[in-house]
C-alpha cells in the first residue's frame, strides 16, 4: 500500500516537472510575434524622431554659425532680417556663409525686389529644411514670385517684426542690422537667434518661403508661445509696415520646438515654457535677464 502510494506522489512530482507541451510552446511563441509587432514601430518611431531633432538642430547650428561668420566679416554687424521694399531677407545674405555663394549671385546686387530674382527663389535648400517637415511645394507672392519652402526662421522679438518699443526688438531687424554686441545686454546665451516654423501648407500661407521677406517666411516673433499646431502668420500690411506682422515658432517634433541662442548653443524649448521666460528668449536688449523676478 506504501509502495503504491509512494508511485503515485512520484508520478505527481513528475507530471509537475514536465515542460511545456509543443502547442503551449507555440502559443507562447505567437504572444510575443505579436508584442514584438506592437513593440517594435513605436520604438523605431522614437528612435527615427530623435535622429530628426538631432539633424534638424545640426543644420539650425549651421545656420547661426553662418551669421556669426557674416558677421566677423562685416564689422559686428547681423545682418538685415528683411529689407523693406524689396523683402530680401537675412537668409539670403548669410548664404556664402554655408557655401552657396552661387546662390547667393543669382540674386544679383540686391536691387530689385525679391519677386524679380525667380532663379533663386524658388531653389530649394536643404539646409534650410527640417527632416521632421521635409515641405514641398512653393508659395506665390502677392507680386507674382514664386519661393521654396523651407523651416528655419530669424527672431524678430517679442511682439512684431517692428515692435512699438524697441527694448522688444530681436537680434534681426527690419532695414536695419544690428550686432553681437547688443546681445551683451541679456547675454548670447539667453537671447535666440533662430527657431522653427512649419512650412505653408495652402497657397496663401507664406510660412516657410526662405527668401521672401515676411512674417513666417523669414522671421517669426516671440508673442506667443511655439506650437505644434501651427497656424499662418499675420502678415505686414505693405511691403514697407511689419508693424503688425508677427508669426509664432511651430515645429512637428512632439511638445517643442528647437531654438539656436547668440553662443550657438541648441536648446529644446517646450510649448509649455513660461510666456514671460520665452519673451525674454526673445529680446536682444531687453534686461530681463538682470529683472528675475519681472
Amino acid at each position: 500500500m506504501k509502495l503504491a502510494q509512494s508511485g503515485r506522489r512520484a508520478g505527481r512530482a513528475r507530471a509537475s516537472r514536465r515542460g511545456f507541451t509543443v502547442k503551449e510552446l507555440i502559443v507562447v511563441v505567437v504572444c510575443l510575434v505579436l508584442l514584438a509587432g506592437l513593440l517594435l514601430p513605436a520604438l523605431q518611431n522614437s528612435s527615427g524622431g530623435a535622429s530628426r531633432r538631432g539633424d534638424c538642430q545640426s543644420r539650425m547650428r549651421q545656420i547661426a554659425m553662418a551669421v556669426q561668420s557674416y558677421s566677423t566679416q562685416n564689422g559686428d554687424q547681423i545682418p538685415v532680417g528683411v529689407y523693406k521694399g524689396s523683402r530680401y531677407t537675412a537668409q539670403a545674405l548669410i548664404l556664402p556663409y554655408l557655401e552657396l555663394t552661387t546662390v547667393n549671385k543669382l540674386f544679383g546686387r540686391f536691387d530689385t525686389t525679391a519677386d524679380k530674382s525667380g532663379s533663386a527663389t524658388y531653389i530649394r535648400l536643404p539646409i534650410y529644411i527640417c527632416p521632421s517637415d521635409n515641405p514641398s511645394g512653393t508659395y506665390t507672392s502677392p507680386g507674382g514670385g514664386t519661393y521654396a519652402r523651407s523651416n528655419f526662421v530669424f527672431s524678430f522679438g517679442s511682439d512684431t517684426m517692428e515692435p512699438p518699443d524697441p527694448k522688444s526688438a530681436g537680434v534681426f531687424r527690419v532695414n536695419r542690422p544690428s550686432t553681437y554686441s547688443v546681445m551683451s545686454i541679456d547675454g548670447t546665451s539667453n537671447t535666440v537667434l533662430v527657431s522653427e516654423i512649419v512650412s505653408g501648407k495652402t497657397p496663401a500661407d507664406p510660412s516657410g518661403a526662405w527668401a521672401y521677406g515676411e512674417a513666417g517666411s523669414c522671421g517669426y516673433t516671440h508673442k506667443n508661445l511655439p506650437t505644434n499646431t501651427p497656424v499662418p502668420p499675420i502678415v505686414s500690411t505693405s511691403a514697407t509696415n511689419f508693424t503688425t506682422a508677427e508669426a509664432t515658432a511651430s515645429s512637428n517634433h512632439p511638445a517643442g520646438v528647437n531654438v539656436v541662442f547668440g553662443d550657438n548653443h541648441v536648446q529644446y524649448v517646450s510649448t509649455s515654457i513660461d510666456l514671460k521666460v520665452w519673451q525674454a528668449y526673445g529680446t536682444a536688449d531687453g534686461a530681463e535677464a538682470f529683472v528675475p523676478d519681472q
